[in-house]
């Protein structure tokens, strides 16, 4: 088994453990979604992809959609943590250990060429699966049309490239109709 499957397997025996379904598919589809854009993504931006969120599983959701950015700075961090705790016991090289925690640490805003990647499959794998049931969620708290579209906007703009952008903004559309419906 190569490096990449144990962590896959790693990440959907934890999130199945911890009763996270949607999140064993979020992290599958973030992986599809780095190879769709960046065929020749290596391993360590697929692990990357696979693991970004793993912490969740160990910790829950305790950041529930936040963009406060002292939460997400903590999401990623410890995301990273986990995902080199693995690494590590796998005996994998220290330069993918390395290359996956500075990728991790900086999913949910980009910076370099590889981060921009992640940041990107990470909000299409968010638009593909989970945009909908979210405006739902909102709706059924009695959240007001506006604020919906303000957190969807908030969504939108973490996307970083064109192509990217293109591929959400069908998913991103279907939603802003969903919240302005009575």
């Amino acid at each position: 088994m190569d490096l990449y499957e144990k962590v896959e397997k790693f990440v959907v025996d934890a999130f199945t453990k911890a009763e996270k379904p949607t999140d064993v598919l979020h992290a599958k589809r973030t992986a599809y979604w780095i190879k769709e854009l960046k065929p020749d993504a290596d391993e360590s931006l697929l692990i990357a992809g696979v693991a970004h969120d793993i912490e969740r599983a160990f910790y829950g959701d305790w950041k529930k959609g936040s963009s406060d950015p002292e939460a997400l700075r903590k999401h990623q961090d410890l995301s990273a943590a986990e995902a080199e705790k693995f690494l590590r016991n796998e005996n994998a090289p220290e330069n993918l250990i390395d290359k996956v925690k500075h990728l991790i640490a900086h999913h949910e805003e980009g910076g370099d060429e590889d981060q921009n990647i992640l940041c990107d499959a990470d909000c299409l794998a968010f638009f593909e699966e989970k945009v909908l049931r979210r405006v739902k969620k909102y709706k059924e708290q009695g959240m007001a049309k506006e604020e919906i579209k303000k957190s969807l906007d908030y969504y939108f703009s973490r996307i970083i490239s064109g192509k990217a952008k293109q591929i959400a903004k069908k998913w991103y559309d279907e939603a802003v109709k969903k919240a302005e419906k009575e």
